[in-house]
């Protein structure tokens, strides 16, 4: 299918790419430094390095959408390589899909990687590894792909400049949704209350998928959880992927 050859194409221009290598090391580095420095914590060395591991495979995922996803549309189109697939049997709808289908799967690669070393770090550590932990991981996988979403709607019309920001806005704006609209409750003007109303329902609600402090301290997730937040993100993905391809169907390419 063209789907899944354009997804194969894009893993392997990423593999090209030395950013991804060096995002890589970096993220292992800073996971490993939690392990060295959480003895100058007296007494919450173990969920120092729980904190931060986790921390880094979100923070760094979301590196590597902006990094390597936000330059990918405009580097084919210029190089050409955009034009020269689209004479062939695939739709733009194809293109689309692969390209957001191969940044998942090179991200969710590289964030299970850093898992694992996170993971050991935690085993060394003599930090406990609980099931909230490995949902944590997951949830800042499926994070990951509704980001990628984000990034590729706004890579389908603009520059990768503009897409950058926008992503790493949404990003922002989509953990602090519930604060914004508090926020602007306490407003008595009734514009801020729109404005902050309207971002809280379009905005994906980012704060879903941070389950980091239950993962830290122990606590319970709420029955059913996990099964509505992922239902909540591919929702939201497929939305946006719907969108894009509406979106880059009209645009021209040269």
């Amino acid at each position: 299918m063209p789907i899944f050859t354009l997804a194969k194409f894009t893993v392997k221009g990423y593999l090209k790419e030395r950013i991804l290598l060096v995002v890589l090391i970096f993220g292992f580095v800073l996971m490993a430094a939690s392990y060295v420095l959480s003895p100058l914590a007296v007494g919450a060395q173990q969920k120092i390095v729980v904190d931060i591991g986790l921390a880094s495979i979100s923070i760094f995922g979301v590196m590597l959408i902006v990094l390597l996803g936000a330059g990918s549309y405009y580097q084919e189109r210029e190089r050409g390589i955009l034009k020269a697939l689209l004479v062939k049997p695939i739709t733009r709808a194809d293109f689309v899909l692969g390209k957001y289908a191969g940044t998942v799967l090179t991200v969710a690669t590289v964030l299970l990687m850093m898992a694992a070393v996170c993971l050991l770090v935690m085993a060394v550590s003599g930090s406990a590894i609980t099931e909230n932990v490995f949902w944590a991981i997951y949830l800042s996988i499926l994070e990951m792909a509704v980001v990628t979403a984000v990034l590729t709607f706004f890579a389908s019309f603009t520059s990768p400049i503009l897409s950058s920001f926008f992503t790493v806005s949404v990003v922002v704006a989509g953990h602090l949704s519930k604060d914004l609209l508090a926020f602007a409750e306490r407003f008595g003007a009734p514009l801020p209350k729109i404005v902050a109303q309207t971002a809280y329902y379009l905005l994906p609600n980012l704060a879903l998928f941070n389950v980091r402090a239950e993962a830290v301290h122990g606590l319970p997730l709420p029955e059913g959880f996990i099964f509505a937040v992922t239902m909540y993100g591919i929702f939201y993905a497929l939305v946006l992927l719907l969108l894009s391809t509406l979106v880059f169907a009209r645009k021209e390419v040269h």
